[in-house]
């Protein structure tokens, strides 16, 4: 029984560390070898300021097998959508999108990230042994980890850290609490080995490394190429009176961007407000889309969705469509007579020309026949 407590506290204290480490380890040794540069004048030299909008780092670790064979294991790093590198048990090798980002982050980095990535593959074969000791089973198991930290203009904003099993969640961090949350019962015991232990260093770890990671890559160039939004903006009248407004921004990248209403120019609560949240599309540009539900007795005139993106070097006004002109039903019978009334005429005109011509047809071939006799 003593050995099975020792062995979950191993095992949940390590889930802790691989979850810091994806984030942290990204950047600790490039650390080390920036704090041994030489200063002038006593001072150390200014760090490159990070790009200003919103940014996110992702790390994720896949791993497959059983406790006697790891079928699979793949780790993937992203930032702002963007796969930055990634690392695969079949080449043992971590391979980066671009040749510049290998640069960015130094020799130092890359040598240093090899060895984390092969300790990282043998630390899962490690587990997946484990999960057969507390399952009492042999069978196929998949254990993922997601590591993810949020800035906005070189702020922390969120961080999160999570745990599946099976493709069952088994338990993550809240930044509303500061606790983590259990998603599986079995989990519930683990709970306070992993407040106690991990919480000060997550912290941590959000608050000097995840700047460090994303300044270290995006000082030198954005991962691909600023586009500005498409934006179309649509009105919906419904027959007892309400309306509502969609403003959709899709296309751009970065991520950052800033939608809202306004009235005559006024920024205002008008309404109720909804919103998809920033989605990624499938080229690595995003989508966002807008609701705004005026309530009853607003006719929604003066309305516009005002957008603000990097690439935008102002910020741009979408006007809401004015409402469809109401037609009374004596103007749209009216109207629908004078069609029917046009259509026949130019039908029976159409019926004379084609009889006119047919008989000056027939005189002609009557008089051709008589000179051939």
């Amino acid at each position: 029984m003593e050995n099975k407590r020792r062995r979950r506290e191993s095992f949940i204290d390590w889930l802790l560390m691989l979850g810091v480490f994806a984030l942290c380890e990204f950047q600790a040794e490039g650390n080390k070898t920036s704090q041994q540069e030489p200063t002038h004048m006593g001072k150390k030299p200014e760090e490159p300021q990070i790009p200003q909008g919103h940014h996110r780092l992702e790390s994720k670790f896949i791993a497959v097998g059983t406790s006697h064979s790891l079928f699979n294991f793949t780790i993937i790093y992203t930032i702002d959508d963007v796969q930055v590198c990634a690392y695969n048990k079949g080449n043992k090798q971590t391979v980066f999108s671009e040749a510049w980002i290998a640069k960015a982050l130094e020799k130092d980095f890359i040598e240093h990230k090899k060895e984390f990535n092969l300790n990282a593959e043998k630390s899962f074969r490690w587990l997946l042994n484990l999960l057969k000791n507390d399952t009492k089973s042999d069978k196929n198991h998949t254990i993922q980890l997601y590591g993810e930290c949020e800035l906005d203009n070189d702020i922390p904003i969120g961080s999160q850290i999570q745990f599946a099993v099976d493709g069952e969640d088994f338990i993550k961090t809240d930044d509303t609490t500061d606790h983590w949350i259990v998603t599986k019962p079995e989990a519930e015991s683990f709970r306070m080995i992993v407040e106690s232990t991990g919480f000060n260093m997550r912290k941590k770890t959000i608050k000097y490394h995840c700047a460090d990671i994303i300044r270290k890559i995006l000082k030198h160039s954005n991962l691909k190429e600023n586009v500005a939004p498409e934006v179309t903006v649509s009105r919906h009248d419904v027959s007892d009176g309400r309306v509502s407004f969609n403003c959709t921004a899709t296309g751009f990248y970065p991520r950052s961007i800033m939608m809202r209403w306004e009235k005559g120019g006024q920024l205002g609560v008008w309404g109720h407000e909804s919103s998809s949240g920033t989605l990624p599309n499938a080229d690595s540009t995003f989508y966002l889309q807008i609701t705004l539900e005026l309530p009853p007795g607003d006719s929604g005139a003066g309305y516009a969705c005002v957008v603000e993106h990097d690439k935008l070097q102002a910020p741009a006004v979408h006007p809401v469509p004015e409402k469809p002109t109401e037609r009374r039903p004596w103007v749209l019978a009216l109207g629908l007579l004078t069609a029917v009334i046009l259509v026949l005429s130019c039908s029976g005109a159409f019926i004379m020309w084609n009889k006119k011509t047919g008989q000056k047809t027939l005189e002609h071939a009557t008089v051709g026949d008589e000179r051939s006799l």
